[in-house]
């Protein structure tokens, strides 16, 4: 009886998580501005080689309360952020790559909001 219970149990929860959702191009809700820039790695250090941190800017408009997460890659991917405002601003550690995706999810309904790749690191010339 218990294992069927548990069994029961699993089902349910499994049931209320969300799908993964791992995009593919970039996108954003209405009323949403999202950005992510590639920044060099410390003063004077430029390698598009080597992991690199990432501006993430973002704003919100007409958001009843704003949460969010921001994860890597997909909707069920490692969160690196929580923010609870509209707007703002906040910069990884250099974990960054070109095409590694950064996700704005709500973290109230885990509903995507926005998803840009992290650009290529671009040096200026020596």
């Amino acid at each position: 009886m218990r294992n069927t219970v548990l069994a029961v149990f699993a089902l349910l929860l499994a049931a209320c998580t969300p799908e993964e959702i791992v995009p593919t191009e970039p996108m954003a809700l209405d009323g949403v501005r999202f950005e992510v820039e590639a920044l060099p790695q410390a003063e004077g250090e430029c390698d598009p080689a080597k992991p690199y941190p990432a501006r993430v800017t973002w704003e919100v408009r007409d958001w009843v309360d704003p949460k969010f997460d921001f994860l890597l890659r997909s909707t069920t991917g490692q969160l690196f952020a929580r923010h609870n405002t509209a707007s703002g601003e906040h910069i990884t550690d250099p974990y960054a790559h070109e095409g590694l995706w950064i996700l704005l999810v709500d973290r109230n309904t885990r509903m995507l909001v926005a998803a840009k790749p992290v650009p290529a690191l671009a040096c200026p010339p020596v």
